[in-house]
């Protein structure tokens, strides 16, 4: 079977993470796979990955000029940052009319081409969005999967709402990344329940998964800081943004600070600058270290030296970087919200409560060790249940098409 994913952006980001998986495992069962999603052009991990492989990946350059309108960087869904974007890259709701027309009309063309060449017999997008509702108009099938960015962009952007309807309605199935999801979905689009499939989500179970000999002293020289206390370590792997709660995490760490010294790891894309001088001022940063984006082999490193994951996110469809956090044998602090309650194992506090987020840090960090090695255990236990096998298991009842049916089923894109 040949199978295209498309997806509103490259790599980095929760679909990233999840086409990647799909795709490694519907190659390792033989299918064909190829990925389309635009792309900056930016240095930075995965690069020679992605632009090394091009019968795999179809990367859509961005800057262009298209039909005489200049389109400096590919438009986000929402406004949280995106590691492969500028700090200041506009949403689809900054663009004007004009600009929408010519990177629709820009990113269809591009979709044409690559349909041409690749033949797919499956289409799968991630995010109910726009290069759904263009494959629509190629009169092509598609499945769509909904991530909850795209549930958020729906919410934030009143233009893009027809559209988005149309490529849900449209859809011959949607793939929910959680039951919460599903929910949303059905809430905003309409559509039969019936064709809302809830696949859950992976991890690349041969990256983040324990490793008893790791040598913290190695992994934080590799990482820049040589010379650190031997206080215990909080990984927190996530955009800087409001939606992943990083403020609510540097107000808590005032609490934990006063209790117990620990380092806060915090491993994703965007600056504190984005938050009020206000919102700053009320952060604390005594032993907080910002690493920036990180590879996923270092991710794993630095989770297996930690003592728990933290993840305080406002709004979360899924929570994949809890999950792998779990891969590790960590514990996880996480805030009740989207899919992060079905599976966390550790503490599930309210969100935007940074006393209570400290708390349950605190617990985790001064747990007894019997009962921290114990839950642990069930974090291992639990995560190993969420691989990508499982995932493509139930995506296989779904791309399965009729082979006297000459139309492509298109699978939602990245």
């Amino acid at each position: 079977m040949r199978i295209l994913i498309t997806n509103t952006g490259p790599w980095g980001t929760g679909s990233g993470t999840v086409a990647d998986g799909v795709m490694t495992e519907l190659k390792r069962r033989g299918h064909e796979v190829m990925a389309f999603f635009p792309d900056s052009g930016f240095p930075g991990n995965g690069f020679e990955k992605y632009y090394g492989d091009e019968k795999t990946y179809r990367i859509v350059k961005f800057p262009v000029i298209h039909k005489g309108v200049p389109l400096y960087t590919f438009p986000l869904i929402i406004e949280d940052p995106n590691p492969r974007n500028h700090k200041d890259a506009w949403t689809f709701k900054n663009l004007t009319d004009e600009e929408l027309r010519a990177y629709l009309s820009y990113m269809k063309e591009e979709l044409e081409k690559v349909i041409s060449d690749f033949k797919p017999d499956v289409i799968e997008c991630q995010h109910i969005w726009a290069l759904d509702h263009l494959i629509h108009q190629m009169d092509h099938k598609y499945i769509c999967v909904a991530h909850h960015s795209d549930q958020l962009g729906f919410l934030y952007d009143r233009r893009m709402q027809h559209i988005t309807i149309q490529s849900a309605r449209k859809a011959e199935y949607i793939f929910a990344i959680s039951d919460y999801v599903k929910e949303e979905v059905l809430s905003l689009y309409d559509v039969d329940p019936e064709r809302v499939i809830v696949t859950g989500n992976g991890y690349d179970q041969t990256i983040f998964k324990p490793d008893e000999q790791v040598d913290r002293q190695a992994v934080m020289c590799e990482m820049g800081y040589p010379n650190l206390e031997n206080y215990p370590i909080v990984t927190f792997c996530g955009k800087i943004s409001k939606t992943k709660g990083i403020d609510v995490l540097l107000e808590a760490n005032k609490y934990i600070q006063e209790k117990t010294k620990a380092y806060i790891l915090i491993m994703g894309s965007g600056k504190l600058d984005s938050f009020s001088k206000s919102e700053q001022e009320k952060m604390h940063m005594e032993n907080v270290l910002f690493l920036g984006q990180r590879s996923q082999r270092e991710l794993a490193m630095l989770h297996n030296i930690a003592r728990l994951s933290v993840l305080p996110s406002r709004s979360e469809g899924f929570g994949i970087a809890a999950l792998e956090a779990m891969g590790c044998k960590k514990p996880v602090v996480v805030t009740r919200v989207g899919g992060l309650p079905s599976f966390a194992v550790g503490k599930i506090v309210e969100r935007e409560n940074e006393k209570e987020l400290a708390d349950g840090i605190l617990e985790i960090l001064n747990m007894e060790e019997i009962k921290y090695q114990s839950i642990c255990k069930k974090a291992f236990r639990i995560a190993k249940e969420y691989s990508w096998e499982n995932i493509v298991n139930i995506r296989m009842m779904y791309y399965n098409t009729d082979s006297d049916d000459q139309q492509l089923m298109s699978v939602n894109c990245l």
